[in-house]
């Protein structure tokens, strides 16, 4: 009997004991002030889109303070609102700890192609959302000119980029992709000088697969240099177009340049113009090493 009420007046008195050290720790953290702000910016090696000085920067023009207020006046959903309000934010993840540290933990946007125009230019990111430039880091991703609007490019144009991102031929051939007037598409591949006409967006992944096949099976048979538009808007084939004589001698007429441009640091009392010699003129020839078959 005596055991029993033992037993009850011990979880008694640890229970009592746990209520107020939780309230003492509740009281405590409520005067508890912010002693620093801890930025993590997750894929920063691979991306710089955003960086802690601009989370920080944005805090501050909200109004937002941190360092040397007490951690129970900050919101912390609207610190994570206002983070996720800088474009290349995906998502936020807000808490502080007992030592007075509030961590800000930031994930990226992947952005998969970049609109360039000269009135807008901007990225559309992985899940099809536009997404703004930033004026410290360019991504290297697949660049879309002339007339695309961005219903087009994020209803149509979208499902192509993603499937040229998914093969890894394709993605390391294809360099840009120009929107006609009529929503047609060409591609300007890394290699060569072709253009290639791939029509409307429509059928992309057929059309993709002939082109993959054609530059590894039917170019290097014929050589790289031997047409001059590749056009895939046919259903059951691709049809190459040969250089006439005359695009020929205008395509070589341009290649062949006379360099007498160089940026010298000049010693001193030495006239800077005296150490610029004219480069040798040269024909850089229309040949490009072959892709290997697969």
């Amino acid at each position: 009997m005596w055991r029993k009420i033992l037993n009850i007046s011990s979880w008694v008195i640890l229970a009592a004991y746990l209520g107020v050290s939780l309230w003492f720790t509740e009281q405590r953290m409520k005067n508890l002030t912010f002693r620093q702000v801890t930025v993590t910016i997750s894929d920063s090696l691979h991306s710089h889109f955003i960086t802690p000085a601009e989370i920080t920067e944005v805090m501050a023009i909200k109004g937002i303070r941190t360092t040397g207020n007490r951690m129970s006046d900050l919101n912390r959903d609207e610190v994570k609102n206002t983070v996720k309000t800088i474009s290349g934010v995906k998502n936020a993840v807000v808490y502080s700890t007992p030592d007075g540290t509030l961590f800000i933990e930031v994930s990226q946007r992947t952005p998969m192609m970049r609109f360039v125009s000269p009135f807008n230019s901007f990225y559309i990111d992985t899940e099809g959302r536009e997404m703004s430039l930033s004026s410290h880091y360019s991504a290297r991703v697949l660049v879309i000119t002339g007339a695309g609007d961005k219903k087009f490019l994020k209803d149509s144009l979208f499902p192509v980029v993603n499937a040229i991102r998914n093969e890894p031929f394709l993605d390391a051939l294809i360099e840009e992709i120009t929107v006609n007037a009529d929503h047609t598409l060409e591609i300007l591949p890394r290699v060569g000088d072709q253009r290639v006409l791939f029509g409307d967006a429509g059928n992309y992944g057929w059309k993709l697969t002939k082109l993959k096949v054609f530059y590894q099976q039917g170019l290097p048979n014929v050589g790289w240099d031997r047409y001059s538009k590749i056009d895939l808007r046919f259903s059951n084939q691709v049809v190459g177009r040969k250089w006439s004589d005359q695009q020929r001698m205008d395509r070589d007429s341009l290649r062949a340049t006379i360099d007498t441009t160089f940026i010298l640091k000049p010693k001193k009392g030495v006239n800077p113009l005296k150490m610029v010699k004219p480069a040798a003129k040269t024909v850089v020839k229309p040949i490009v090493k072959p892709i290997k078959k697969v």
